[in-house]
């Protein structure tokens, strides 16, 4: 065994040399110590460059200088608004960077884990790159409204190509260590993380000349159909995704350190613009909150182990598929067996997807699967920890099938109803320990839809809270806790956005215009695609359900009506809102002949404003009368659970973002226009003390 001996000393790097000359740099400080990220890398840099310089020296091996969960956004903020950190100070950094290759010494870097983002960007730093399998590497940064930097785009074009490095850049996207080998990204695999480091060694002994290349792969240009791509869904509304655009486009006609200075001057802006704090914010912190334990304080003794599920439609089969994933054993029950069987059919063709594209294994399948046990029989039930109702909005169902499954309930456990609009106080007279009762809002597809909104009844016991929350943590899913009332916070501010596409269409809106311009708005869905999605039927039994419709409601349910009296019920009957061929694959805007000649002449602003602000107005009645304890809830329920923008950082971020005098000032231009529009008085006092939900990543609501 060779001995290791020390190289020489630095404060934050463990530098070491062995018999063959070879330096191996590893951090021994932690990012969550240093005030500055890019002082931090420049000290990195510079020890590598010191070594390069050591005439003697035959290689370098360095493991990744952060780790990922020491990446504080925070900081970055702090530091490139104050300019504590300058657009020259990132330039500065990556200039030595590329100055590594004039060395013509070979440079590996060792993944010793999962590693995204700037712990990425600077792997790509070096010459040749070895992993472990099943690590998971990408760039998630987009989804934040921001982009990596520190010389990805430098560095990953030449590596895997213009069009990858776009898709990788800007689509979320998480690669196994397998796929970034077969992209390029990774250079050589090891079966064991401890290989890595004499993998490394004997490369470069035994071949340095291979080593010695820093990406010089791929010289294409980014296509424009790969642009389109990307900006048919972004619509250039995120900074992020524009900003990788623009770099990757002027990569043809740039040298690295013109693409090098570029990049730094674009990542500064971007981190100086209001969507990108919202964004990191919500879909950051928020998000890390939530799923966080800390609100767990009164239960250490809740085991989950066994789910009942009730009803194997497309809902309770997801639940399932999700609960078996967890490694928690289900019972799905339907009224048939054949039902129920056809419940956990839904999670075997998941199944076999994941497995088609090497998310899973032959075995991982079948021990899922043999979680799920499918039955007509309640008393399976017995001994469940929780029990999750999933059967049609109807209160009489409802009741019945809590009812019946009651008594199979484990003494500690819970029942939770999934339902959309149903008042869970109401639901839960169905329950002789109504503190045992608690609402569990699922998102369709569940194994898609991060989302649990957990809505507490007014007897529902914080115990009850705390275990709902903790089988949401055990599917991984982001659970907000909102409180009783007609369709809760998620639902209630969606039927606001639908209300208001139907009543742009009455007032003789071009629903074609009206979609398009939703899409532009950066919605997920438009109003009208989605109320044929879900079926005019559906929303019809929703609007039933609720204690009372205004005057807007009224006129939305008598134009449903009238659609669904004339056959157009949605897609599933190949009419709606849409008209719908093929199959249901093909679909065309259907122009209601009865509505007077459309308005062509609205402005696209006037329909994005109308339809982002009817649900930020919603949502802050949500807060004034308690459904919502926090601004930031909100924020993540509308996002994750029902489609709203996502470069607003949400509902309460949008309204900042407008400022909220301007907010109620276009508010009160639209009240003429129906009941939605109505201003709560509180909110126009706070308008004139120019109220802001958020200062920076702080709540300023109380």
């Amino acid at each position: 065994m060779q001995e290791k001996k020390s190289y020489l000393t630095h404060p934050l790097f463990w530098v070491e040399q062995d018999d063959h000359f070879i330096i191996t740099i590893t951090p021994i400080s932690t990012i969550a110590e240093q005030l500055d990220i890019v002082g931090y890398l420049t000290q990195f840099v510079d020890l590598v460059t010191l070594v390069l310089e050591t005439k003697e020296i035959k290689g370098v091996v360095y493991t990744c200088p952060i780790p990922d969960e020491k990446i504080d956004y925070i900081q970055l903020f702090e530091q490139f608004s104050m300019n504590r950190a300058t657009s020259s100070d990132l330039f500065k950094l990556l200039s030595k960077v590329l100055r590594w290759k004039t060395f013509h010494i070979p440079i590996v870097s060792i993944f010793t884990g999962n590693c995204s983002a700037i712990a990425l960007a600077t792997m790509l730093w070096s010459s040749y790159r070895i992993a472990p399998r099943k690590i998971a590497l990408g760039f998630p940064e987009a989804k934040y409204g921001l982009f990596t930097a520190f010389g990805t785009t430098v560095y990953l074009p030449p590596l895997i190509g213009a069009d990858d490095a776009l898709r990788l850049l800007t689509q979320n996207k998480l690669l196994s260590s397998e796929e970034a080998h077969q992209m390029g990204l990774v250079d050589e695999l090891t079966y064991r993380s401890d290989d890595c480091l004499s993998l490394a060694k004997t490369s470069i002994r035994h071949r340095p000349e291979c080593l010695d290349k820093q990406g010089s792969r791929h010289t294409d240009e980014i296509t424009a159909d790969a642009v389109f791509n990307i900006q048919k869904k972004a619509h250039g509304l995120y900074p992020g995704i524009n900003a990788v655009i623009e770099l990757l486009t002027a990569n043809s006609s740039s040298s690295p350190l013109e693409i090098a200075a570029k990049e730094a001057t674009l990542y500064v802006e971007v981190f100086n613009l209001p969507e990108t704090l919202s964004m990191v914010r919500t879909l950051h912190y928020g998000v890390k909150s939530a799923k966080s334990s800390t609100k767990i304080t009164h239960i250490n003794d809740y085991d989950l182990k066994k789910i009942g599920i009730l009803g194997a439609g497309m809902m309770g089969s997801g639940i399932a598929f999700e609960a078996a994933r967890a490694g928690i054993e289900v019972i799905l029950k339907d009224v048939t067996l054949d039902h129920a069987e056809r419940g956990k059919g839904y999670s075997n063709r998941i199944c076999e997807k994941l497995f088609a594209f090497g998310g899973i294994t032959s075995s991982q399948q079948q021990q899922l699967l043999a979680r799920i046990k499918p039955t007509d029989q309640v008393a399976d039930l017995d001994g469940s920890d929780c029990v999750i109702e999933a059967v049609f909005e109807d209160f009489h169902l409802k009741a019945q099938v809590t009812q019946e499954s009651l008594p199979y309930l484990h003494q500690d456990g819970f029942f939770a109803t999934n339902t959309t609009s149903l008042p869970i106080t109401e639901l839960a007279k169905a329950s002789n320990n109504p503190e045992n009762f608690i609402g569990m809002h699922f998102f369709s597809p569940v194994d898609r839809m991060p989302l649990v909104e957990i809505i507490c009844g007014k007897q529902t016991a914080q115990k009850t809270l705390e275990k709902a929350l903790t089988t949401a943590l055990c599917l991984n899913k982001v659970p907000i806790v909102v409180h009783d009332g007609p369709g809760f916070f998620t639902s209630r501010v969606f039927f606001n956005y639908l209300l208001e596409g139907i009543t742009m269409v009455l007032e003789g809106i071009s629903p074609e215009l009206i979609e398009k311009e939703a899409a532009a708005a950066g919605f997920a869905v438009g109003p009208l695609a989605v109320l044929d999605e879900i079926s005019l039927e559906l929303m019809l039994h929703v609007y039933d359900q609720l204690p009372r419709l205004h005057a807007s409601q009224k006129r939305a349910y008598n134009y449903l009506r009238m659609l669904v009296d004339q056959g157009r019920k949605g897609k599933k009957w190949g009419a709606g809102f849409y008209d719908y061929t093929n199959e249901n694959k093909n679909k065309t805007i259907w122009n209601n002949p009865k509505i007077a000649s459309p308005k062509e002449n609205v402005k696209p602003a006037t329909i994005h404003k109308r339809l982002l602000h009817v649900m930020a107005l919603d949502s802050y009645r949500c807060l004034e009368e308690g459904i919502l304890d926090q601004p930031i809830d909100g924020d993540i329920g509308a996002i994750l659970g029902v489609g709203y923008a996502s470069y607003t950082g949400g509902v309460f971020s949008h309204i900042d973002r407008t400022t909220l005098p301007l907010f109620v000032a276009e508010c009160q231009v639209f009240q003429p226009l129906g009941d939605q529009w109505d201003i709560p008085e509180s909110l126009k006092k706070l308008a004139d003390k120019n109220f802001r939900f958020y200062h920076g990543f702080e709540s300023n609501w109380p």
